[in-house]
């Protein structure tokens, strides 16, 4: 097999890459660390990625690391269906929309998230409000497109779709911590949910929802 994933389960970037792969149909294997092993700070993989982050794929061309440089890649590899657009107007808008998030919405919600399930070990007063309120503010620019477009990106579904819905899921789960939480309104816009059900009709889109999620909710299901 030419392509081989380093993955993590519930890595946002990780699962924008399964979700790319998929779309272009490019079979891949897969090695899944298991954080608590730190197998991705070994040696070995730090020789593929020297920062011992995750995703790495290694191709014929060497290994690429950084999810949104794998989907640039995967897009020049096998152009049908394009995930950054066919002309430098679908580009353009594309990239500005991956951009958007990745400095204004995700840092809130990387805040959030890690804060809720208590990946920070400290919290500053009034954090954990402000990432709140400023993705409330971020999320209502997200809706605002999505009521106009069918995708993020235009037309069909681009990276900028595949960048935004893991951090979605992301954020719909720190939310079952935070019932009074503003943003249960904002999460349950109807072009929000129209929009995640096209998401999740895409090629092999449940081989890519986190084992990991999928465990304990079958745990807590019991």
């Amino acid at each position: 097999m030419a392509y081989h994933l380093y993955w993590i389960s519930g890595s946002p970037p990780s699962w924008r890459v399964m979700l790319g792969l998929n779309l272009k149909k490019i079979r891949f294997t897969d090695t899944r660390f298991m954080t608590e092993d730190e197998e991705h700070k070994g040696e070995p993989y730090l020789a593929l990625n020297p920062r011992g982050e995750v995703p790495t794929l290694v191709t014929p061309d060497g290994p690429i690391r950084e999810s949104l440089a794998i989907l640039a890649y995967l897009d020049r590899v096998k152009p049908d269906p394009p995930l950054f657009g066919r002309t430098a107007t679908e580009a353009g808008v594309i990239w500005s929309w991956i951009m958007d998030y990745e400095h204004h919405l995700r840092p809130a919600m990387t805040v959030m998230t890690g804060i809720t399930f208590g990946f920070r070990e400290e919290m500053h007063e009034g954090e954990l409000e402000a990432s709140i309120q400023q993705g409330c503010d971020e999320m209502q620019t997200i809706l605002r497109r999505l009521k106009l477009m069918p995708w993020l990106g235009g037309n069909q579904v681009s990276a900028a779709d595949i960048a935004f819905y893991p951090g979605v899921q992301w954020m719909r789960r720190a939310l079952r911590r935070l019932p009074d939480c503003p943003l249960h309104d904002v999460m349950q816009d109807p072009a929000l949910l129209r929009w995640e059900k096209k998401i999740e009709k895409l090629p092999k889109f449940a081989d890519t929802w986190p084992p990991h999620w999928r465990e304990a909710d079958a745990q807590a299901a019991e």
